[in-house]
């Protein structure tokens, strides 16, 4: 574990820190619907390069690197657009460094908003977690730069994004990867490859972004359009009997995808923060914005397979993968036969599993308040399309306060301020009320820390991972158990984009 500096800010700095990050957000500006051009982010594609291929950078410890953030252009179906890129490309490079690395990476903005970087599942510095107001005292303004110094205490996969304005720039291409690697371990597959699965609204009716608020805060900005790693009908090839490692990362706005590659066996490996104590297999993997699941995928036979998110009888083609007539050097499919169990994971739960059936300490509910009354009797658990077009593309962060609710002060929002000691586990309930105005599925975030998925429904979890985001379906009870492991200030909320944007977050310290 590395040493963190703590400052003692008090709750006056959180506070304060929600108007500057409201203000941001534009959260409940103003009253009036935006009708000027001037209101709204601009378009041009005007002497912008076109969006490159992602690289791969491969970092060890104490490196440097410079990551820029500035506008592109790129061609999707028959448009030409205005997007963000990471040094050019969408997604942004695959970091790729050893456990345990510290790295400092320098944040240019070159593009014409202000920005953050927030590395998503990090246990680093909270000064460096991107949070405006809270550890980084101000955005990066074009034109600016910032320094982070980051962390990697972890293996698996994480990634970054914006953390300012992600419904606007986050959606505009600003996501990748960070690959944090075991090198003691050997790992039994031919190829690795990361799928960001994400979707773009380009059809004739969609809303454009505007600067002082986000519209689609209904439900979130569903797109019509599906990408793996930034473009529609993605294609990769392998060889005949390869096993694929896949790491699959959901930067969508607000659509969960579930994943699947018909007839063809897959194995669930790893979830956000670590392996699972046992790998399983499955028929698909249910993944909600900003988590991150590791599968393996064995390619028995030639052929072409789609990538597909499955749901409500529908099947949504995210891309293909083209297995080659030849075969690969090494075989690995006895390997991959054997489901195995992870003894470091399960010695690491060991140690957490008499807190598992420790009494709550938070609890919470997940609601809404908005001008209006459309409440379904028997909602879907997760909605997997924007089923109310029109009326969710009215509704903007002015009008819908999305909101949780600390059942036992009955404070909301950014008025909660929770106390952690560090060393301390934390059970915290989260219900999501089916009988709010509209009620939906909710990924909610802790920065910072890691927690275990206790129970669902009162169901205990019999097979765990390390998560740093938990999907709460629509009328589901899930119990968390939060390992408060890192000093700082930090906050939780949703991460549906439009939802934090309409204010849908908390603060929580974790005190030495």
């Amino acid at each position: 574990m590395n040493t963190l500096v703590s400052l003692t800010l008090g709750s006056f700095v959180l506070f304060s820190s929600f108007n500057l990050y409201a203000s941001e957000m534009g959260h409940n500006s103003h009253n009036k619907h935006a009708t000027s051009s001037e209101e709204r982010f601009s378009e041009s594609i005007k002497n912008l390069n076109f969006v490159k291929k992602s690289q791969i950078i491969k970092l060890k410890d104490g490196d440097s690197f410079t990551l820029t953030a500035a506008i592109v252009k790129q061609k999707i179906g028959n448009k030409i657009i205005k997007r963000y890129a990471y040094n050019g490309t969408i997604p942004g490079p695959l970091i790729v460094v050893p456990k345990n690395a510290k790295i400092k990476l320098k944040f240019v903005n070159q593009t014409d908003t202000d920005q953050t970087l927030h590395s998503h599942g990090l246990r680093l510095d909270y000064r460096y977690d991107g949070a405006v107001g809270i550890g980084q005292k101000a955005p990066v303004k074009p034109g600016e730069s910032f320094d982070y110094e980051l962390f990697f205490p972890d293996s698996g996969v994480y990634w970054y994004h914006p953390h300012v304005r992600e419904d606007y720039s986050q959606d505009m291409g600003l996501y990748g990867n960070y690959l944090v690697k075991d090198a003691l371990k050997e790992e039994p597959f031919n190829k690795q490859i990361s799928l960001v699965l994400d979707d773009i609204l380009l059809s004739k009716d969609a809303k454009p972004y505007f600067k002082d608020f986000a519209n689609y805060a209904a439900m979130g900005r569903f797109g019509n359009v599906m990408l793996i790693n930034g473009i529609p009908n993605y294609v990769t090839q392998v060889n005949k009997g390869d096993v694929v490692r896949l790491y699959l990362t959901n930067t969508a706005n607000t659509r969960t995808f579930q994943f699947k590659i018909p007839n063809v066996k897959m194995k669930l490996i790893a979830g956000d923060a670590s392996n699972f104590e046992k790998q399983t297999w499955v028929d698909s993997v249910t993944i909600a914005p900003s988590e991150r699941y590791t599968i393996d995928v064995l390619f028995e036979k030639e052929g072409t397979y789609n990538i597909e998110s499955i749901h409500q009888q529908k099947n949504l083609k995210l891309g293909t993968i083209k297995v080659l007539k030849t075969k690969s050097q090494k075989d690995y499919t006895k390997e991959f036969g054997n489901l195995i169990e992870d003894f470091e994971v399960i010695k690491e739960i060991d140690k957490v599993r008499p807190f598992l059936d420790k009494k709550v300490d938070k609890n919470i509910a997940l609601t809404v308040k908005m001008d209006m009354s459309h409440a379904e009797e028997n909602p879907p658990e997760i909605e997997w399309e924007d089923t109310m077009p029109e009326m969710n593309s009215m509704m903007t962060s002015k009008e819908v306060t999305w909101q949780i609710e600390d059942l036992d002060t009955k404070k909301m929002n950014m008025d909660i301020l929770w106390k952690f000691k560090k060393g301390n586990y934390y059970k915290i309930k989260i219900f999501n009320d089916p009988k709010s105005s509209h009620p939906m599925q909710h990924p909610i975030h802790f920065h910072g820390q890691r927690f275990l998925i206790a129970t669902r429904n009162g169901v205990k979890t019999t097979n765990f991972t390390w998560k740093d985001t938990a999907l709460v379906k629509t009328g589901e009870t899930v119990e968390i158990l939060l390992e408060a492991s890192n000093p700082g200030k930090w906050m939780s909320h949703c991460h549906i984009a439009e939802h934090l944007s309409a204010g849908m977050m908390i603060g929580f310290d974790v005190e030495e």
